[in-house]
């Protein structure tokens, strides 16, 4: 529990931790934060470096839904009316949507196929990281799915596969052990927690502490 996100104070807290036990370290997984890479690359001399799934796919949404409001905002009066509500449709995953949104999708991509286009391709990217592959074969798929994008229209897109190219090899470590920040964004969420339960921490040593306190199995 740190108090900055800083390059400089990772750095110190590796170094507290000393060489022998960061060379013991294997993997990092971290979002696409720079000062959490150059840290571990600085300091995890032998860590492979994974980028979180889940922060890849969140960068993605956010392009969906810029994506999606260009094409709105150069739809006909009648395809507006049809496409208004459709958001959330478009982000979540296809498989938590239940009867009704589904219908209401398919109205939505039904009234526009570059909307449609936009959507497949959320849901191929997606499909992308759930299926089994090893790093070759994610690599050409990936590589084909870039293509796609960078052969469309879609502005949004191509700007998140500028992303991807600058994470590209990070990316691609995941699928040599398919790790993931699942468990941090696990104890975040708790953290986030406490301090909406608190209406907020003025002193961070206070907010440390209870955090410590929250997951100490002794006090529970």
């Amino acid at each position: 529990m740190l108090k900055e996100r800083t390059k400089e104070t990772l750095v110190k807290w590796f170094e507290e931790r000393g060489e022998a036990w960061c060379a013991q370290v294997e993997i990092c997984c971290a979002d696409m934060w720079d000062a959490y890479h150059e840290a571990a690359a600085e300091k995890l001399p032998n860590a492979k470096r994974v980028v979180d799934r889940f922060h890849v796919m969140k960068n993605l949404t956010d392009a969906i839904t810029k994506a999606r409001r260009s094409i709105q905002s150069q739809a006909d009066e009648a395809t507006k009316a049809v496409l208004k509500g459709c958001r959330w449709l478009m982000v979540k995953n296809q498989e938590n949507l239940d009867e009704e949104d589904r219908t209401d999708l398919e109205k939505a991509l039904a009234a526009s196929p570059e909307l449609r286009e936009c959507y497949q391709l959320k849901e191929d990217f997606r499909h992308w990281f759930e299926q089994k592959s090893d790093r070759e074969s994610a690599a050409l798929e990936l590589q084909a799915w870039i293509e796609r994008v960078e052969a469309s229209s879609f502005r949004a897109l191509k700007s998140f596969v500028k992303t991807l190219q600058n994470w590209k090899e990070s990316i691609l470590n995941y699928f040599e052990g398919r790790h993931s920040n699942g468990f941090a964004e696990g104890v975040n969420l708790k953290i986030r927690l406490i301090h909406r339960r608190a209406f907020g921490y003025r002193n961070f040593e206070q907010f440390r502490l209870h955090i410590l306190v929250a997951f100490d199995p002794v006090s529970r």
